[in-house]
């Protein structure tokens, strides 16, 4: 049996609406996945201004408070968390959940940084 891809941000997915990022993984999660994530996101996570909480279900990673011009940063941010928490933990059972949220009318600002987080697929692909 192959082992699955490891979890990955799929930044072609970045949504914005009221200054909250909603960003969908790829791969199949865990328990054990998902305590990693927690344990580095704690590790890493120091006090800012930024953006606010950072919040993890079973497909999607939830930003809120993100403010503009912090994309960069947030994107590096969460993508050490998850190649760290990938490099921690082995496959367990998989959990899907096949949650989506509809959006709703988006602020224009909402809008450009839905388009510069989404920018970062292209950017990734290309790593």
């Amino acid at each position: 049996m192959a082992t699955p891809e490891p979890r990955q941000i799929d930044w072609a997915s970045a949504q914005m609406e009221d200054g909250a990022l909603t960003v969908e993984l790829t791969g199949k999660g865990s328990k054990a996945w998902k305590a990693r994530f927690e344990n580095v996101q704690a590790l890493l996570d120091t006090p800012h201004a930024t953006w606010g909480e950072v919040r993890l279900n079973k497909s999607a990673v939830k930003v809120a408070g993100v403010q503009q011009g912090v994309e960069p940063e947030l994107r590096h941010f969460l993508e050490s968390v998850v190649l760290q928490a990938n490099s921690d933990t082995q496959p367990e059972t998989p959990e899907d959940d096949a949650e989506t949220d509809d959006a709703s009318e988006e602020s224009d600002l909402d809008e450009q940084m839905t388009a510069t987080f989404r920018a970062f697929a292209h950017h990734h692909q290309e790593d």
